[in-house]
């Protein structure tokens, strides 16, 4: 395939699925505030649920408003990890991860002031946004490394994804966050090597848990030969060396996650044009 045919073809990729992650929320969702500012979007039966048993909450101009004018950073972080739980008791969150993710403006994230920190397996049924670093790993013949989620995982079990990617904690720097995952998920020191950002991709779309908001900081590395991955935490099942041509036939084929899908068109789209 000639150059310029495969470009065409990661283009057409790219509309296709960028078009699969900008879905708005259902109209009838409920906008959620904290310290005067959306943080998010509920369900009404989520917005009932917590209007209904915690006195912090209330629904006010068809809008789930917490009641936190007198609280402080740490108060408000108390605050919604309580809804949190009360949220996991009543079964309408996914698991729990015991980690904590920041809470930003919905309109400013990733950016923006930080307004409280909340349990990340509460984000998706408040809507609130999260924020990720993935990596596409290179090996020095320009095949990328990609590796297939877990079979036990929750979300997207089975699915192919790159050979890094995760979310970043409250208060973690990006960078920190790429080598931690890096090394839990591909047993990959980053030290020495050359790790470029590459876009900002930002993903939302239903799920049957909530509303996901997600931005992704891409990042592309070039590995040292021989290097070969293993999964340190156990969420990976397997990896592969892919050509180009192997990757995009497999996200043609609906076989990747669509952020890992994004982030993999975005890197190679950087490898085309590094080779014109």
């Amino acid at each position: 395939m000639s150059a310029a045919a495969r470009r065409e073809r990661i283009e057409r990729l790219q509309a296709r699925l960028l078009a699969q992650a900008s879905i708005e929320p259902v109209p009838d969702w409920l906008p959620v505030l904290l310290a005067g500012e959306r943080i998010g979007t509920a369900s009404a039966d989520v917005a009932s649920l917590l209007a209904s048993t915690d006195a912090r909450c209330a629904l006010l101009d068809y809008c789930l408003v917490f009641d936190d004018e007198a609280l402080d950073r740490p108060g408000r972080s108390a605050l919604l990890n309580d809804l949190a739980v009360k949220l996991h008791e009543a079964g309408l969150l996914r698991g729990w991860r015991n980690e904590q993710l920041d809470v930003r403006p919905l309109a400013h994230a990733p950016a923006g002031a930080v307004l409280a920190t909340i349990e990340r397996a509460a984000c998706r049924a408040l809507g609130i946004a999260t924020h990720a670093v993935h990596l596409n790993a290179f090996a020095p013949d320009g095949r990328l490394w990609v590796a297939q989620r877990a079979a036990h995982k929750s979300v997207d079990p089975d699915l192919w994804d790159n050979l890094v990617g995760g979310m970043v904690s409250a208060g973690e720097p990006e960078l920190l966050a790429l080598e931690r995952e890096a090394h839990e998920e591909a047993g990959l020191s980053l030290h020495g090597l050359a790790v470029r950002r590459g876009v900002l991709l930002r993903e939302q779309r239903p799920l049957p848990e909530g509303h996901m908001v997600e931005t992704v900081q891409v990042f592309d590395a070039a590995l040292p030969p021989g290097f070969v991955p293993r999964s340190v935490d156990g969420e990976v099942q397997r990896f592969e060396l892919r050509s180009a041509d192997a990757v995009l036939s497999a996200i043609e084929r609906g076989e990747f996650t669509i952020e890992a899908a994004l982030v993999a068109l975005d890197g190679l789209l950087r490898q085309e044009a590094h080779h014109d």
